[in-house]
């Protein structure tokens, strides 16, 4: 008998587990909400709830003189205060003075009651030796000794100058120089005028309204200028239709010029001309034809100048000298990729010295910071290194030879997207890390650059602040750590981190779940993803935060997730190159081995019928998700989207889609592809959106009309680049309601709205 049990159990667990990846899931009861308006209400409500409901999460310093010392308030529930002082140098934190004593003798003092612990002061000092503070308090001021916690009312006050530090820096008097060259343009040429003996160079004769010259800049002693002759390039227009003005019952039109992809540039070609003997010499470098007139950085006492040249594509960008005696150049940096050099990464910084330039590069795979020595071009040293990624430079400090940065990826046995601040000497010797702790970072600097204060989080950590030394990254003393205890109890629920493996069955990709406040694990809940799959970053949230549109929506009843997949940014070139010439891709073949995962963990996560929203490039992401997985997405609301990238700004799109244009743009667009729908898909868009010409969407609204499609529409007129606003929202949390619950919403005609 006990053998037969066994055969039956092992065959049901082989039954099960040849079921589609929902199966188990309808064995959970599928939740559906009963009360909408309830829900609706407690949706709405929660975007507020969280309010002022988490204590203890901000360190904001005020350093004393010396910035051995500093102190902070801390405002906590029910109007009560304290006020901190920190001793850099002995690593003690102690209340500034006794709020109890305090609020008692200011009881008597003034002849009222005074509570020690809700005190409203301000103007707090400190003495150097932290004998006593003095502050005001309704008109007055009191100074609080603490030998003998004695509270006493002032009739002088504390002298600032002595307690408080100040950013004092005497202004550098700078010399009027009288200059005798002046450079202008007249009737499209450049001339050169000598002040001194009144007398005008021609220095051309050929510009022209169509092809004239421009100044460009002086070299500091104006030996040399620099100027361009200039052939304007042909930009786009968009138009912009206005139906509801404030100032006008009629509607208004709005012109304006508008670069998209494959727009002509202004180009400049370089000249010099030499004051001493005011010859002109063309500079022997390539035409500039891409981001603008040449940016001159002049190098005095090298006596060369430098500027970066971006060419078109985003597959080459270089650091150009020219020597304004002759106009002979070199290249002192040359990068070039097969796919694309991405310009949010750009890092540049010239030494005081003009020796040396610090130069950011992903040449390695990863974004690493790398010294130039100007004069030869050569590489001095990679100042980091490894695979890992510098995510920015916090500040240099060029007087000491060191700088201070963030990087991802630097701890093994955290989240990759994690930021972590390190501190490097310019010629990549004495690489530390100043920042601990499992969570993502951000640091204030003392003034004077000793300490550092260190605040870090996840998702599902509040916010931790530490004291540490800035040149050793030693923890000095523990500050706060937030109280969350008031959101808990009104039943948030932290975000989960969640891990699972990509498209290639490899790659771990990193997302985050959102249960409501409803949750019971006996129901299965409808998963909606909120996405944003913009390659310039990585967007899944990684520090602590009570407040997302996903969390709101969750409380309809849904289970929200959000997921950084293949093609976004700060997991290095290969991950990110997913991206080229392939934004249709949006990492979503990530996203649903994500979801798969997520769901073979908890059943409770039913992707039977995925609802997906976005804005912007999550508007072009989200109605992709239903034209080309349509077996997986069933539900979209795209709100401002991007439907094709030759409709859209022209540095964006090919940055990651290339250039020239080729086919690929319209074989990606979702206007190309609206044919393919078949789920239920609602369109947003704010008919004065200056960021994403409105016409992407209407024109892939005119594409599902042709493909006899169906599909919602809201316009809203007066809205710029948006996710719709407070209506907006309710339409979309409508939409979910209506179409994944199966459920029709409360008619909002009839009630009101937010329900009460």
């Amino acid at each position: 008998m006990l053998r037969n049990v066994s055969a039956s159990i092992l065959f049901l667990t082989i039954i099960l587990a040849l079921q589609p990846p929902f199966a188990v899931a309808k064995k959970l009861k599928p939740y559906q909400p009963e009360n909408l308006l309830e829900h609706y209400r407690r949706a709405h409500a929660t975007i507020n709830d969280v309010n002022n409901r988490m204590v203890r999460h901000r360190v904001r310093p005020h350093w004393l003189e010396g910035d051995n010392k500093f102190w902070y308030q801390v405002d906590l529930h029910d109007g009560q205060r304290e006020w901190i002082v920190v001793d850099c140098i002995g690593g003690t934190r102690q209340p500034a003075f006794d709020h109890t004593s305090v609020g008692r003798q200011l009881s008597e003092l003034l002849n009222k009651e005074v509570n020690g612990e809700k005190l409203k002061i301000s103007e707090l000092q400190f003495d150097t030796d932290l004998t006593y503070c003095e502050f005001k308090f309704e008109n007055n001021r009191f100074r609080f000794t603490y030998k003998g916690k004695r509270l006493e009312k002032l009739t002088h006050v504390l002298n600032r100058a002595t307690t408080q530090l100040t950013s004092a820096f005497p202004a550098k008097q700078q010399e009027e120089n009288t200059h005798t060259w002046e450079f202008e343009i007249r009737q499209h040429n450049a001339i050169l005028i000598d002040k001194k003996n009144n007398q005008e160079h021609i220095l051309t004769t050929d510009g022209s309204q169509e092809n004239p010259y421009r100044f460009n800049k002086w070299s500091p002693d104006r030996k040399y200028a620099v100027f361009m002759k200039v052939t304007p390039g042909d930009l786009s227009e968009v138009h912009l239709l206005e139906s509801s003005p404030k100032d006008s019952i009629k509607a208004k039109l709005h012109t304006r010029t508008y670069a998209q992809p494959g727009d002509r540039f202004d180009s400049f070609e370089l000249f010099l001309v030499n004051t001493a003997n005011q010859k002109t010499y063309r500079v022997d470098s390539d035409v500039v034809d891409y981001h603008g007139p040449p940016n001159i950085k002049w190098h005095e006492k090298n006596d060369f100048f430098t500027y970066q040249q971006d060419d078109r594509g985003h597959q080459r960008v270089r650091i150009i000298a020219v020597s304004p005696s002759d106009g002979t150049t070199r290249t002192v940096v040359d990068d070039k990729t097969f796919t694309f050099i991405n310009q949010t990464k750009f890092y540049s910084h010239y030494t005081s010295d003009g020796k040396n330039l610090i130069w950011a590069s992903e040449r390695s795979g990863w974004n690493h910071l790398y010294l130039y020595d100007l004069h030869s071009g050569k590489v001095v040293a990679p100042i980091t290194s490894g695979q890992w990624a510098v995510k920015k430079i916090h500040s240099l400090h060029e007087d000491k030879g060191y700088l201070i940065f963030s990087a991802v990826g630097t701890q093994k046995n955290e989240d990759p997207y994690h930021e972590h601040f390190f501190r490097v000497d310019l010629d990549g010797t004495n690489l530390l890390r100043l920042t601990d702790g499992d969570g993502t970072h951000k640091i204030t600097l003392s003034p004077s650059r000793r300490f550092l204060i260190d605040e870090y989080s996840r998702i599902d950590l509040p916010p931790v602040h530490n004291l540490r030394d800035a040149n050793t990254g030693n923890l000095i003393c523990k500050l706060e750590s937030a109280d969350i205890s008031k959101l808990l109890e009104i039943g948030f629920r932290l975000p989960e981190r969640f891990v699972a493996k990509g498209r290639d069955g490899k790659t771990d990709i990193y997302g985050m779940v959102y249960r409501p406040r409803i949750f019971d694990p006996r129901y299965s809940y409808p998963v909606v993803e909120y996405i944003y799959a913009g390659p310039h970053d990585s967007h899944v949230p990684k520090s602590f935060m009570t407040r997302m549109r996903m969390f709101h929506l969750a409380e309809l009843g849904f289970i929200t997730v959000m997921v950084d997949g293949m093609g976004t940014d700060n997991r290095g070139k290969q991950f990110h190159d997913v991206c080229w010439q392939n934004l249709q891709d949006s990492g979503l073949p990530d996203h649903i081995a994500w979801l798969q995962a997520l769901h073979e963990k908890y059943p409770h996560c039913d992707i039977s019928k995925v609802g997906i929203f976005g804005t912007s490039a999550g508007g072009q992401s989200s109605t992709a998700a239903l034209l080309h997985h349509s077996n997986f997405y069933k539900v979209a609301v795209s709100s401002c989207g991007c439907h094709d990238n030759r409709v859209d700004k022209h540095w964006w799109n090919e940055q990651w889609m290339g250039y020239p244009i080729g086919d690929h743009y319209k074989n990606q667009s979702n206007i190309t592809n609206a044919g393919l729908l078949q789920g239920n898909l609602l369109l947003m868009v704010g008919e004065m959106d200056t960021n994403v010409p409105p016409e992407s969407t209407y024109q892939l609204v005119n594409a599902l009309i042709k493909s006899k499609k169906e599909f919602d529409l809201l316009v809203v007129p007066g809205m710029g680049h948006s996710s719709g606003g407070e209506y907006g929202q309710r339409r979309r949390w409508d939409y979910f309601v209506r179409h994944i619950h199966g459920l029709t919403p409360p008619n909002w005609n009839h009630h009101s709205y937010p329900p009460k």
